[in-house]
């Protein structure tokens, strides 16, 4: 058949090429929504794994750089003798200085080489033992800093306890928590 004719001849929409071309285009959208939800959803799950090894890998670099802290306090604490950690005998604090203690805990950082960032005392610990007050401490510095902090709040004479102390890795420094008790006199 000539080209020419083909295009000539007139089409005529039957009900069934209407039919048949319902079909096809049904099936043709059909077909483009799965392709989409398939791409779309395999994309959002890549995206979201990405983001879960990031944050993996993050935490294993975070780990990595305290873990050299951790190995050198570990053999720190391998070498030192007992009575050079052990606490003394506390000597209470009057009640009516142990506002500066905050004060004198940041004195002390310092001394160290340490930042302090947050020291406060919390009277509210009182009602469950009249007998110390909490006091709590955010420092930053050096793995150095921390350890001669740590051994000079040991030392403290008021020191009732130690309560809490949490050590993580921030940006190529440590930062060092603390939370603890001082002896109150009556």
């Amino acid at each position: 058949m000539d080209l020419s004719a083909m295009l000539s001849k007139k089409l005529e929409l039957t009900p069934e090429l209407r039919a048949l071309g319902l079909r096809v285009g049904l099936g043709l959208l059909l077909l483009a929504v799965a392709a989409y939800v398939m791409v779309f959803m395999s994309l959002r799950e890549d995206a979201r794994l990405a983001r879960e090894i990031v944050d993996a890998r993050e935490g294993i670099r975070r780990q990595q750089q305290i873990l050299p802290a951790w190995a050198t306090i570990a053999s720190l604490s391998h070498n030192a003798s007992l009575d050079a950690l052990s606490l003394p005998a506390p000597e209470p604090v009057p009640r009516t200085r142990v506002y500066l203690m905050p004060e004198q805990l940041e004195h002390m950082a310092r001394a160290v080489g340490l930042e302090p960032l947050e020291v406060t005392l919390n009277p509210a610990t009182m009602a469950q033992d009249p007998s110390s007050i909490q006091a709590q401490g955010m420092f930053s510095g050096s793995l150095e800093g921390v350890r001669a902090l740590l051994v000079d709040v040991a030392r403290m004479p008021s020191l009732a306890r130690l309560e809490r102390v949490e050590l993580r890795a921030v940006d190529g420094h440590l930062e060092l928590f603390l939370q603890l008790r001082f002896a109150l006199a009556n």
